[in-house]
């Protein structure tokens, strides 16, 4: 397992690829990562499991460039994953590190775009890609996000709108997507690791506030493309890990950055639950809204783990 030789002045790069279980789509990402024109990277996978003895041997074979693959033992969450690999990344020399999601794949220079465009910036924290669907490759996911200080929603620019011709500019947003996010060491030693009290989701809108916090910047950058199979590796969007996720590290975010915010917030989602249980036709209304309630149940008795078993279970059927 080797690291590209440094040809010339780019900055070391090491790709944190955090993995549950998916590993079609961690074949699919890794394979795109070997048509990548930048000079200078390597490959750290963080299996979130226990210990594999196929799995170094499989990857090994798709690319040169995989350094490391680290077994964390179970299942210790997204945030801590990524931090065993960031931690390991920078003790083997990375100057920028880029978190990079299993169900993903990337265009040939985006690399070479966010490098260029976090080099030239003085002001740039954390640098992302425009994001847009695998399956619809010109709707866009992700190209920017604006958080409202009211009431804590986030409003993401041109979601699922087509793309209407290229755009130059970098776009200013309050956070970049842990889809794909790239980070020198020298703001990650600023602003800390990723606060592992988020399980799974919003650790990323919590990192692009923290940095806003002291002067940096997030900026989308349209010219480098990645593809995302939205939501595969946590179930779906209908997933009770991804309603039980989101609603418990929602509450833990609105309490460190807007606590006069939280009131609202629970407001909103005991009407969620109110509407599931009373006014939805969706077969799995009472199974959602039982994820909820675990959700802020378990906020409020401060768990910070995966959460109930029965979530993961139910979406293995």
């Amino acid at each position: 397992m080797i690291s590209r030789y440094k040809q010339d002045a780019s900055p070391k790069v090491s790709i944190i690829i955090a993995h549950l279980n998916n590993i079609s789509c961690l074949v699919d990402c890794i394979c795109s990562l070997n048509e990548i024109s930048y000079p200078y990277y390597d490959i750290f996978i963080v299996h979130n499991g226990v210990k594999s003895n196929t799995l170094p041997n499989a990857l090994a074979q798709l690319s040169k460039y995989i350094a490391d693959i680290v077994d964390t033992g179970n299942n210790i969450g997204f945030s801590a994953g990524n931090n065993v690999g960031i931690k390991r990344a920078l003790q083997k020399g990375a100057e920028y590190v880029l978190l990079l999601n299993d169900d993903t794949v990337v265009s040939p220079h985006f690399l070479n775009i966010l490098v260029e465009h976090a080099l030239k910036s003085s002001y740039a924290g954390i640098t992302g890609p425009r994001i847009f669907y695998f399956n619809e490759p010109e709707k866009i996911w992700f190209a920017g996000a604006q958080i409202d200080p009211e009431v804590f929603n986030i409003r993401t620019f041109n979601y699922d709108h087509r793309e209407d011709g290229e755009i130059e500019n970098p776009i200013e947003s309050d956070y970049i997507t842990a889809c794909a996010l790239l980070i020198s060491k020298e703001v990650i030693k600023t602003i800390g690791m990723l606060d592992e009290r988020f399980f799974l989701y919003w650790e990323d809108v919590d990192w692009g506030m923290r940095a806003k916090k002291v002067g940096f910047k997030n900026l989308v950058i349209p010219s480098a493309h990645v593809w995302h199979k939205v939501s595969l590796s946590s179930g779906g969007m209908d997933s009770l890990i991804r309603v039980y996720h989101k609603t418990r590290s929602h509450l833990l975010l609105v309490r460190l950055h807007a606590p006069k915010t939280l009131p609202k917030l629970h407001i909103k989602f005991i009407r969620d639950i109110a509407w599931l249980l009373l006014k939805s036709n969706d077969r799995n209304r009472f199974k959602r809204a039982r994820a909820y309630i675990a959700a802020i149940k378990d906020y409020h008795k401060g768990k910070t783990d995966k959460g109930p078993q029965w979530i993961w279970n139910d979406d293995k059927n």
